[in-house]
């Protein structure tokens, strides 16, 4: 018997899309990585641990709504860094004592 897996969610494929847009255009790649993977953990441990707690609802469904809320949560911690070193650069640019 062969199983198939499920196709993904729109608005998943959508955000992870959105995620590596944010990655690639980022002034720190790895920096941005790096705060979005801990953004996309956290978001799913704040869903997935009082869900297994409780011990209701459905866990697959619980899993796939954590999956997507996390990543959400990520690509807005990665767009908020980004749009901070953005500023950043741009502000130093302003400033005569900016260092070049």
């Amino acid at each position: 018997m062969q199983t198939t897996q499920p196709m993904g969610s729109p608005l998943g494929l959508l955000l992870l899309i959105a995620a590596i847009y944010l990655v690639v255009r980022s002034p720190k790649k790895l920096q941005t990585l790096v705060r979005m993977g801990i953004a996309f953990v956290a978001a799913v441990l704040l869903i997935i641990v009082p869900g297994a707690i409780l011990g209701r609802g459905d866990p697959r469904a619980l899993g796939q709504i954590a999956g997507l809320v996390a990543l959400l949560v990520a690509v807005t911690a990665g767009w908020w860094h980004t749009r901070s070193l953005k500023r950043a650069s741009a502000e130093a640019a302003g400033r005569p004592d900016a260092k070049p």
